[in-house]
């Protein structure tokens, strides 16, 4: 699977794809063991707050195999080439509102997360919100829509009132979207469910290398020593070790990191 030339500048130009039944007919039993991570990991989502697991697909050696998927390596691969990064990713059961934020902003490495929601959602149920084109580096200091978190201050509307696309979803959709993009959800259950494979371009210079060895050393939030889980290391073939050697070469002070925050955070953090 290849993403046509049009979908390609379509992403480049707004940020974002949606790619209808990428995943249909693996749905059943992606959501099968969706369910079992939390079960093995003793976490019972009561709807008072975001559940997380990090990493996510990591976690059972079926959900590993998503790396080596046709069609999510070919969507990845279109957008950040053949020899791209898998950076982890996160499982979540979702509550409530999410306010208008990125995922950090790369001025210089190329970021794209693509995420699978298990339940249908919808504009006023809880489905993904951008703000095409809000991704572009050259409009960081000049676009305000950025600080659309602050839409009562600025332009006196609420946060789900912000002009943007919803992205509505059907188990076995695809989204993806540069990490640079703003985006939000509103009105959503307590129990809305997602995951995400997060993914870099393999980095050529110095420069990318900082980038993303800053983006790895955020993750000690979780307490994470890894990027990646030894299943889905040891489980990997030569195809999928392409995207795991360069994250696992940059990630030396990654456990310290992570030491230094479990002395301090009474839980590992939960987004």
């Amino acid at each position: 699977m290849e993403l046509s030339p049009e979908q390609k500048h379509f992403f480049d130009t707004f940020g974002y794809l949606v790619l209808p039944g990428l995943l249909a007919d693996d749905i059943d039993w992606i959501t099968d063991e969706f369910e079992a991570v939390f079960r093995d990991r003793n976490v019972a989502h009561d709807g008072t707050k975001r559940s997380t697991v990090v990493p996510f697909i990591d976690q059972r050696a079926r959900l590993c195999t998503l790396l080596d998927h046709p069609n999510v390596v070919g969507l990845i691969a279109s957008l950040l080439g053949d020899d791209f990064n898998y950076v982890g990713g996160d499982g979540n059961f979702y509550t409530g509102n999410t306010s208008w934020h990125s995922d950090g902003f790369h001025q210089v490495g190329k970021f794209l997360k693509v995420a699978l929601y298990l339940d249908p959602v919808g504009r006023e149920s809880g489905c993904l919100r951008v703000i095409p084109g809000s991704h572009r580096i050259d409009l960081y200091d000049s676009w305000a829509a950025r600080q659309a978190r602050k839409a009562a201050e600025l332009w006196g509307i609420r946060e789900d009132q912000v002009p943007s696309i919803a992205l509505e979803s059907q188990p076995g959709d695809v989204v993806a979207f540069n990490h640079n993009l703003m985006h939000a959800a509103f009105s959503g259950s307590t129990r809305r469910r997602m995951f995400t494979l997060n993914n870099c371009a393999h980095c050529t210079t110095p420069a990318e290398i900082e980038d993303m060895e800053k983006y790895v050393a955020s993750h000690a939030r979780f307490w994470l020593d890894h990027m990646h889980s030894d299943l889905m290391r040891q489980s990997a073939s030569p195809a999928r070790m392409i995207h795991l050697q360069q994250v696992m070469a940059h990630e030396a002070h990654l456990p310290a990191l992570s030491a230094k925050v479990r002395a301090e955070a009474a839980e590992p953090s939960r987004g």
